[in-house]
């Protein structure tokens, strides 16, 4: 088989998802060390795939601005246009995602056999089985195209100077996030200033809250009725995806929802702490071990549901943890 030297990787849409694709782009890299490796990123986040390897361009996509199946093909054309691809991976299991590869032309496009896309595609793989983490269902897609593929273990990622990117305040820091575009990973407001009270009550934290700009309400609401407003510092929407990521390194801990900025901050290297709402960790946990704990209310039979909105009401995967056990052990 000849060896690629133009290829096209279509990333997933979500934070998370694209920061456990980071072992894949990795072994690619490894793989193919000589090869233009060009990334499609969704249009926002395409900041952090320079902190993921080394990589000659990033092409940011946008529905608003390609909307629909038309859309996705001509923007697969105009990528024709630019580069003639010997290979295209598609991570994303999209019927979309794949209409895109085949529309750039490469040689070689291989994806996931599903929402008959294997028209598509030339080497069309079996989905694996439901329990695989993402991390690993990334990497088999290249793993089935090259076999000998390398696997190393990845570093956590790095800002330099993540101080000047985006200072935090004096003291100890908390980063804090409540988020989740999912109803059954957010964090009710109750259950969130129960969790900021008390830190602020018995430690001497200062409480960091990130978020998206459409988060920002919400988060001040938040932070408006726990007590001692003036070590907590809303930041939902105004921070970029670097100087987020300033933020979480610089941070002392972090105890999330299960959200893009859990995935982040765990790849900072962030001591973190993943509140198990819906998600299936075996599917979906951050893909750093070390200094991660990932909580759950035992004995719980609706969980995990992996629903975007609780199907009991209530979310009691979230509502049922013990908050002052839960945040004794998050300090030790």
């Amino acid at each position: 088989m000849k060896t690629p030297q133009k290829i096209l990787v279509r990333l997933p849409n979500w934070l998370g998802d694209m920061v456990m694709s980071y072992p894949f782009l990795d072994s690619l890299r490894r793989t193919y060390p000589e090869a233009k490796i060009t990334i499609i990123a969704k249009k926002g986040l395409e900041s952090l795939v320079p902190y993921l390897g080394d990589f000659e361009e990033v092409v940011p996509f946008s529905k608003k601005e390609f909307p629909g199946l038309k859309g996705v093909y001509r923007f697969g054309k105009n990528l024709k246009k630019a580069n003639n691809y010997d290979l295209f991976i598609c991570l994303p299991d999209s019927f979309s995602s794949a209409v895109m590869g085949y529309a750039s032309g490469a040689r070689h496009r291989v994806g996931y056999r599903k929402e008959l896309r294997q028209w598509m595609l030339t080497h069309a793989i079996n989905f694996p089985a439901a329990e695989t983490h993402r991390l690993e269902v990334y990497r088999n897609l290249l793993m089935h195209y090259h076999p000998n593929a390398p696997i190393k273990p990845v570093d956590f990622l790095k800002i330099k100077t993540p101080e000047k990117v985006f200072p935090l305040p004096a003291g100890k820091n908390l980063v804090f996030n409540v988020n989740s575009n999912a109803d059954s990973r957010r964090l009710p407001v109750f259950k969130a200033i129960e969790f900021i009270n008390h830190w602020i009550e018995t430690t001497d934290y200062n409480l960091i809250l990130p978020g998206h700009h459409s988060e920002f309400e919400y988060v001040e609401n938040i932070a408006k009725l726990a007590a001692h407003p003036d070590r907590i510092f809303n930041l939902a929407g105004k921070t970029t995806i670097p100087e987020l990521m300033a933020v979480l390194q610089q941070a002392d801990r972090m105890v999330t929802t299960d959200t893009g900025i859990a995935h982040l901050g765990n790849a900072m290297g962030t001591e973190t702490v993943m509140l198990l709402g819906a998600a299936d960790e075996r599917v979906t946990a951050p893909i750093f071990s070390e200094n991660l704990r990932m909580p759950r209310v035992p004995n719980l039979a609706c969980a995990p549901c992996v629903r975007n909105t609780c199907k009991v009401g209530g979310v009691p995967c979230l509502t049922g943890l013990d908050g002052k056990e839960l945040i004794k052990s998050t300090l030790k």
